[in-house]
């Protein structure tokens, strides 16, 4: 993903973010599973299952994989895109590549993958209308509010009874997710998000001091905000698409200062190798739990066990499928 030694230097702890993002959206599957709400038999049960339901915000994470996403393509390519065929050859194969082969793999699963589908169909709008949104003389921030309004507008006339079951209280066409609006609409939705990681990489440069303090207090501000909006959610039916977005905003505030301040932090080694494949955690867990646990009961005993195995076989497969994607991508791209 980059172009050289300075670069990857500058790009420390991102893949440590990427990690601990697919890490809670395998943990909101994982403890919002069918399989494991059946398992529960005790009211001490019960109530830790709350607990670990509320706990993994796994929308939230994908808003923060937007951004960072945004931030890489741009950072990247932000002076211009030479070739565009390069360009979209090298994105849409390391997408669409390992992403076919899950979705061979899961044909006989009823393709549980489909629980994350969304959010790729997002990002391969993104990269499609970069380089249009690169050539549009706009700055950034003018692009982001424009496509922020957007967004609002959309969500206000075709997510109305999200609203009206906000405003009275009453479940009754009550939808509370993200991508309600599905594949067409869902992209506009997340476009302020993603557009907000360009607008990271467009003022990366500013030199600026980090507080450690200060950033140990925002991680800890982001997790609890993702953490109320899932019970908001569910208990007060604040939908996440009303809410999303104003997430984001705090997000990328706090990814900026993430960002800078492994400039001069050395990561922790395992989550940063982790994090190398964090795409195929995030495209494969839905099937990886759906195969183990017709062997496993998907309970509490049995949880850390299947979240390990998990992860292990998600590295695997970054290993014989995702990495070869990246090289092949690269290679059709040298070849134009």
């Amino acid at each position: 993903m980059l172009e050289n030694n300075k670069a990857q230097q500058w790009f420390k702890g991102l893949d440590t973010i990427r990690f601990i993002c697919a890490l809670i959206v395998l943990l909101s599957h994982v403890f919002t599973h069918p399989n494991y709400e059946k398992s529960l038999n005790s009211d001490f049960a019960k109530s830790l299952a709350q607990l670990l339901k509320v706990s993994f915000n796994g929308t939230a994470a994908v808003i923060v994989f937007f951004i960072l996403s945004g931030f890489l393509i741009h950072f990247t390519s932000k002076t211009q895109v030479i070739d565009i065929k390069k360009f979209y050859l090298r994105r849409f194969v390391r997408i669409l590549a390992p992403l076919f082969v899950v979705y061979l793999l899961g044909y006989k699963y009823g393709h549980p993958e489909k629980a994350v589908l969304w959010s790729l169909i997002c990002e391969l709008f993104y990269y499609f209308l970069y380089p249009f949104m690169l050539g549009i003389k706009q700055s950034w921030d003018i692009k982001f509010l424009f496509s922020f309004v957007v967004s609002f507008l959309i969500i206000i006339s075709f997510a109305s009874s999200d609203i009206h079951s906000l405003i009275l209280q009453s479940p009754a066409d009550y939808h509370g997710y993200y991508w309600q609006l599905g594949p067409l609409l869902t992209w506009v939705i997340g476009l302020p998000c993603w557009l907000l990681g360009v607008i990271i990489a467009e003022n990366i440069n500013k030199k600026m001091q980090i507080q450690p303090k200060k950033l140990f207090f925002l991680r800890i501000l982001v997790f609890l905000t993702a953490v109320l909006l899932n019970f908001l959610k569910t208990e007060y039916l604040l939908s996440f698409i009303l809410s999303m977005n104003f997430f984001a905003l705090l997000s990328y505030y706090w990814l900026r200062l993430e960002i800078i301040y492994f400039r001069n932090k050395t990561p922790i080694y395992l989550l940063e190798l982790l994090g190398k494949s964090s795409y195929s955690l995030y495209i494969i867990h839905p099937l990886v739990i759906v195969i183990i646990s017709q062997f496993l009961s998907l309970d509490n005993k049995n949880a850390i066990l299947i979240i390990v195995i998990t992860i292990t076989l998600s590295h695997i497969f970054y290993l014989l499928i995702e990495k070869p994607a990246h090289n092949l991508a690269k290679r059709f791209a040298n070849a134009l």
